[in-house]
């Protein structure tokens, strides 16, 4: 597990000269455009110049099971601090791939998180766009964006109850779904997990490359906890794939680069006077409770819909009604707890927030 130290030299220096937001959304194209600290949106462009991108890459491998989504964003995002501006930011690709990652009290999560820095890319020579009055430009601009990959190979017994949950990890002793495929392990498993669904998966901030979809497409990866062994011939092929040097490292390459996080500087920090100097940004402490807590309901609806889809995937004819019921239920679920998260980010006073 190594973290390469060029990476961390680079965020520090990210961190000592200007503000550090996680988003997918802002790219290259809005280097320059003004950021408002406030209401956290890009505005219009009011710096120019040359983009120049710099080229560091690096990766790093981890495992690891029973993760929150707390400690999912700091693995993906590097978010230590102040992390209350990925919530507000975030995309929805960002936001969806940290609830799905994360575990709960009705799954057994495994998984190994293959994490791709990929450079960034600056504003320099920066000089005003004509006609623009950098009066009307507020405080701050992008200056610069960061490129990153993270990419997760999930393996998953969900539970339709807590009981059962508690049934399995007694009598199996193991944690690790990521284990030597014995025919004794796994009959072993089965034994214990046969109201179970085991799933095999891979989620990333960016899209995945033609040949992993296409594994994921032509081989099983919902298999019922009672016969596992198709879902775990998928899942030695996709980690064969990722650790193969003519794989997945090399079919990423050939991927665009997915933008991870930005920078933001002052206009003065960049020697442009005459725009504000100082800006009040809100006091939103108060209410960082409460967007955690509209945050983490709007996760529980993510994994409640892949748990559904879970077991209406490997559903019998005489399991068909009930389980399309219990997933037609969990889609409604997740819409309305995306609706819920909305209204509470934008007025987090309201009666239905700060009673989640």
């Amino acid at each position: 597990m190594k973290i390469y130290l060029a990476a961390i030299a680079t965020l520090l220096s990210c961190v000592a000269h200007g503000k550090v937001y996680y988003s997918e959304k802002v790219k290259t194209t809005d280097l320059g455009k003004t950021f408002n600290l406030n209401t956290h949106t890009v505005g219009q462009p009011c710096l120019q110049g040359d983009v120049q991108y710099h080229s560091n890459l690096s990766g790093s491998l981890n495992y690891f099971q029973r993760v929150d989504e707390t400690l999912i964003r700091r693995r993906t995002f590097g978010e230590v601090h102040g992390g209350i501006n990925l919530f507000i930011i975030a995309g929805s690709v960002s936001t969806s791939m940290t609830h799905r990652n994360a575990t709960d009290s009705l799954s057994l999560t495994s998984q190994l998180h293959l994490k791709f820095d990929e450079g960034y890319s600056t504003l320099e020579d920066r000089d005003l766009v004509n006609g623009v009055n950098i009066g009307d430009c507020g405080h701050s601009f992008v200056y610069q964006v960061n490129y990153g990959r993270d990419l997760f190979v999930n393996t998953r017994l969900h539970f339709k109850t807590v009981e059962d949950y508690k049934r399995f990890v007694i009598k199996i002793k193991i944690r690790l779904l990521f284990f030597k495929k014995t025919i004794t392990k796994v009959k072993e498993i089965e034994k214990y997990a046969e109201s179970a669904v085991f799933s095999v998966d891979v989620n990333s901030n960016g899209p995945l490359p033609e040949k992993l979809q296409k594994q994921l497409n032509e081989r099983p990866t919902y298999c019922r906890g009672s016969n596992i062994s198709p879902c775990l011939e998928t899942l030695h092929e996709l980690v064969s794939y990722s650790f193969d040097n003519n794989g997945l490292v090399k079919d990423l390459a050939t991927l665009n680069k997915v933008p991870r996080s930005f920078v933001v500087k002052g206009f003065q920090d960049s020697g442009h006077y005459g725009a504000q100097d100082w800006i009040a940004t809100s006091n939103r402490e108060a209410d960082e409770t409460t967007w955690r807590k509209a945050d983490s309901h709007y996760g529980q609806a993510v994994r409640e819909l892949e748990r559904a889809k879970a077991f209406l995937t490997v559903a019998t004819e005489d399991e068909q009604a009930q389980a399309q019921l219990r997933y037609d239920q969990a889609l409604i679920k997740l819409a309305d707890a995306q609706a819920l998260k909305s209204r509470c980010f934008e007025k987090p006073w309201l009666s239905e927030c700060t009673s989640l």
